[in-house]
């Protein structure tokens, strides 16, 4: 029996997250860092840091959650959030700011897990979170965040509907017509014949 010897077949979680990761370049995840760095936060990029990396000890990410929090409260912030090498302090504040983007207005389907961050279990599902939260912020305030990506779709009104014509109105708020009452109508009635009776022997 030969041991450490890679399998052919890829299970589908692997092939699922490959797919997923090979939806972000390295310049759509540059792209991403700049949007958080640069224009949120006014800070000076990371130049050769993995944006993972940038983000696992959350406190890049209650700064980020902070900042957008601020434009709409007048400058007051939300998160508390420390710099520590423990573990638990570290997830706590990725918990954080997800419950902030939730709140921001961020789909469920569209956030990722603490894990998906702090193991580095799915970075796609981190990336497309942080894209669609750019979203957001442009929409609350397109004069102050940049958009990475299309604009929210906006949903629109519905188109008034016309009234019933008067014969289809009934007291009643309903019309018979409609229904396919037909006036007590039968085969009798109305001389349609199906078939002719027949006598069973």
């Amino acid at each position: 029996m030969s041991y450490g010897i890679k399998p052919d077949v890829t299970s589908l979680d692997e092939d699922l997250h490959n797919l997923r990761r090979g939806k972000f370049s390295n310049d759509a995840i540059e792209e991403i860092k700049g949007w958080i760095y640069g224009s949120v936060l006014k800070e000076p990029i990371p130049p050769n840091e993995n944006l993972l990396e940038c983000l696992k000890d959350g406190t890049t990410l209650c700064k980020l959650a902070n900042t957008l929090y601020a434009q709409d409260h007048d400058g007051s912030t939300l998160l508390k959030w420390k710099e520590s090498k423990m573990p638990f302090v570290q997830m706590e504040q990725i918990s954080q700011f997800l419950s902030f983007a939730r709140d921001y207005g961020v789909p469920e389907d569209e956030l990722f897990q603490t894990i998906d961050l702090y193991e580095e279990k799915d970075p796609a599902s981190v990336f497309q979170a942080l894209k669609s939260l750019t979203r957001y912020a442009n929409k609350k305030h397109p004069d102050v965040f940049p958009l990475l990506g299309p604009k929210l779709a906006t949903k629109k009104p519905r188109p008034p509907v016309k009234a019933k014509p008067k014969h289809l109105q009934g007291e009643s708020g309903w019309s018979t017509q409609e229904y396919g009452y037909m006036g007590g109508a039968s085969q009798s009635t109305e001389h349609v014949v199906f078939g002719q009776r027949r006598n069973i022997l």
